[in-house]
């Protein structure tokens, strides 16, 4: 099978006039880089742009024992041509390596240098799903619900599908080719890309390659790119890319992790690693490029980021300045249609985004265009309402939520006050009960002590029993001395006083163990009440701190 370049073109060019247009030019910089994947949009209409990038990495081939030093210089020149969906590109790779290969105990160095791969064709934009909407399909109810416009969306799955043939040119007795390789071959991709923005997390895109390349020669490969990248910051954005690649020639499974930094609207820095998985031969890249673009593009068709419809181009502030202006030419310019040719436009209805036209008159776009800036304008302004209102539901929210907070914490403080005074009023009423039982037992110490007054009543009359003794003995003894006298006069007299004698010994030890008796108890009963008035004392004591404790409590709590 051959073919040749004019029989692509006409095939590219029959193909893209059946499909529909959309618009893609994008603010800044649209770049492939730092992967080998391409991306579903063009670069937009008239602008140029070069990507390009060095690479140095090593390989070790486990079978052949060979240790290669390689570098690698990427290029790629990209062209809108036209319209917005078609874009012209050439791209490839030059390569040059330094293998060592050890041979039984020689070592053979050897140096080779060619163009890996020259491919030069066209990309087309087939399905858009992100096309500007019109001005009817805003869903206010979206714009005013938080879980309407942050819930998952299944129709962000679907993704913009563009596709690309071109052609590979590459020089014969290649080093990097297969041995039987034409030097001209087609290649055919279809790609797709997906735009996720999110309000946290930054902006998240998917791209997928379905490559098919050299299905004319004798080793067709059959190829695919996974590629992922994340914003970090409006600056940076890292990405990761799986490539796999299977040929009977050569397959392989890459790869590739790295990150980009935007110096400008025009200018990409970029620096990526890449390895496989395999030891036939084991593959370890470092690369680094750029990518800058040349914006000679003048018609404002941009394409719209999910959740960003109301956007406005820095080229478009002096237009809006003159928006009331605009206003009146374009509300003229209906009413002639209206009241001379009564031509219905769905287009130019109220609330609908019109269809730019390269062939209308200048004016009458500029009008147009100006009336979709302001719809614009005003969704802008309907969300930053919306969302102001949101905020300050959040700050309302918040308030009430510590004044309720507060309101119970001071709740809690009085109700334990109540508690603690509850608590201190049944101490009180427990001291007062004590202090009445002390008095109770006071009260009965006082018949204790009536005991004890009558034991000295009792002793006070054996003292005085004790005196009429002394006395009687007295009067006895000078009986006796009378009686001496007569104790010679009567023996029978004296026997009598004797048991008198005997007698009276008796009574007055009678007498003595009795009041013996009686002391002992007293002595008894004076020890008990002291312990028991020392005892009470401590008790009394102890209350006394206590209720001292309590009312300094109190007066802390008041």
């Amino acid at each position: 099978m051959s073919m040749y370049p004019k029989s692509i073109l006409l095939l590219i060019i029959t193909f893209l006039c059946t499909l529909t247009v959309s618009a893609q030019y994008t603010e800044k910089i649209n770049t492939n880089r730092p992967g080998t994947s391409q991306g579903a949009f063009s670069v937009g209409n008239n602008v140029l742009q070069l990507e390009g990038g060095f690479g140095f990495g090593k390989e070790k081939h486990k079978l052949l024992n060979t240790k290669t030093n390689v570098f690698k210089l990427d290029y790629s020149v990209r062209y809108g041509l036209l319209i917005e969906q078609l874009e012209l590109r050439l791209n490839g790779t030059f390569r040059a390596d330094g293998v060592k290969q050890t041979i039984g105990g020689n070592e053979e160095k050897i140096k080779r240098s060619n163009f890996e791969v020259n491919t030069i064709g066209a990309k087309y934009l087939i399905y858009d799903p992100y096309k500007r909407p019109k001005k009817d399909s805003t869903n206010y109810d979206e714009l005013k619900s938080w879980k309407e416009r942050y819930r998952f969306k299944w129709k962000s799955l679907i993704p913009a599908v563009s596709a690309y043939v071109g052609a590979n040119f590459v020089s014969k007795d290649n080093p990097f080719t297969a041995p039987n390789d034409d030097t001209f071959s087609p290649k055919i991709v279809l790609m797709t890309q997906n735009n996720w923005t999110t309000s946290m997390n930054g902006n998240w895109v998917l791209v997928t390659n379905l490559i098919v390349d050299k299905v004319t020669t004798d080793d067709p490969i059959i190829g695919w790119i996974i590629t992922s990248t994340h914003t970090i910051n409006e600056k940076w954005a890292a990405f990761g890319e799986y490539q796999g690649q299977k040929s009977d020639f050569y397959s392989d499974n890459i790869l590739r992790l790295g990150g980009a930094y935007l110096y400008n609207k025009d200018l990409q820095l970029d620096a990526n690693i890449a390895f496989n998985f395999k030891d036939t031969p084991s593959i370890f890249t470092f690369s680094f490029g750029a990518s800058y673009r040349f914006d000679w593009h003048t018609k404002d068709e941009i394409i719209e980021q999910p959740g960003l419809e109301g956007g406005i181009k820095e080229g478009e502030k002096k237009e809006n300045e003159n928006e009331g202006e605009n206003e009146e030419e374009e509300q003229d310019g209906f009413d002639e249609l209206e009241e001379g040719e009564e031509i219905e436009n769905d287009s130019l209805k109220l609330r609908k985004t019109p269809f730019v036209n390269d062939f209308e008159d200048d004016g009458f776009r500029e009008a147009i265009e100006n009336d979709l800036d302001q719809r614009r304008t005003e969704e802008r302004l309907e969300r930053e309402r919306i969302e102001n209102e949101k905020i300050a539901k959040k700050e309302d929210k918040k308030f009430r939520k510590e004044e309720a907070r507060r309101l119970k914490r001071e709740a809690k403080e009085a109700r334990k006050a109540e508690k603690a005074e509850i608590q201190a009023e049944k101490e009180k009423q427990k001291m007062i009960d004590d202090i009445d039982a002390e008095l109770d037992k006071m009260e009965k110490e006082q018949g204790v002590d009536q005991e004890l007054q009558d034991i000295d009543k009792e002793l006070q009359e054996l003292e005085k029993m004790e005196k009429e003794l002394d006395s009687d003995t007295q009067d006895k003894e000078e009986k006796k001395e009378e009686e001496k006298q007569k104790e010679e006069e009567d023996v029978d007299a004296e026997y009598e006083k004797y048991q008198k004698e005997q007698e009276k010994a008796k009574k007055e030890e009678e007498k003595r163990r009795r009041k013996e008796e009686k002391r002992r108890q007293k002595e008894e009963k004076k020890r008990k009440k002291e312990e028991q008035k020392r005892k009470n004392k401590e008790e009394k004591d102890n209350k006394t701190d206590d209720s001292d404790l309590d009312k300094e409590l109190e007066k802390i709590d008041q």
